[in-house]
């Protein structure tokens, strides 16, 4: 039996794992892994040039971020001005809209294109109100006259049958 048996437990030359500092690569002072075990520990220049490629590495990152959020900023705030601009045009449009309706309204109203004669004219608002609704109290008068109680009436779609006076 030319075997020699062990006691104990045998430890694996792997068993220390290599503590590293901040950087990720560089090896701690007191790392006692293997590879530092055999003296292949980093010198002081090289653990320094390695802590300043970690630092320009750090640095280059967080530009990088700050850039990021500043051109999603960006983005943020352009989107939301063609929303308010999609906004205001759509409340433009509905007002040029709203306002040639009106137009179509008071075109069609003898009595406003009276008033506004009037009014160019030179007469006071008060006066041409006044003037305008004496003539289209006149006019209600002579219509009543000429249809009577009960006749027809000139409508929009042909005569219309008035059986009472409005």
């Amino acid at each position: 039996m030319g075997r020699t048996r062990q006691t104990g437990r045998t430890l694996s030359l792997l068993a220390h794992g290599p503590r590293l500092e901040a950087d990720g690569e560089t090896h701690r002072r007191d790392c006692e892994c293997v590879r530092c075990d055999a003296g292949f520990r980093p010198s002081e220049e090289e653990r320094r040039t390695a802590h300043l490629r970690w630092e320009v590495r750090r640095a280059r990152a967080a530009a990088e971020r700050a850039l990021e959020r500043r051109r999603e900023r960006a983005r943020i705030k352009q989107a939301a001005l063609s929303l308010e601009l999609a906004a205001e045009a759509r409340a433009v449009d509905a007002r040029i809209r709203a306002l040639r309706a009106a137009r179509a309204r008071t075109e069609s109203d003898d009595r406003l294109e009276r008033l506004r004669r009037l009014r160019t004219a030179g007469m006071p608002l008060a006066a041409a109100i006044a003037e305008v609704e004496r003539d289209a109290e006149v006019e209600r008068e002579a219509e009543r006259e000429r249809v009577g109680p009960a006749g027809l009436e000139p409508a929009a779609y042909g005569l219309k049958v008035r059986s009472s006076t409005n």
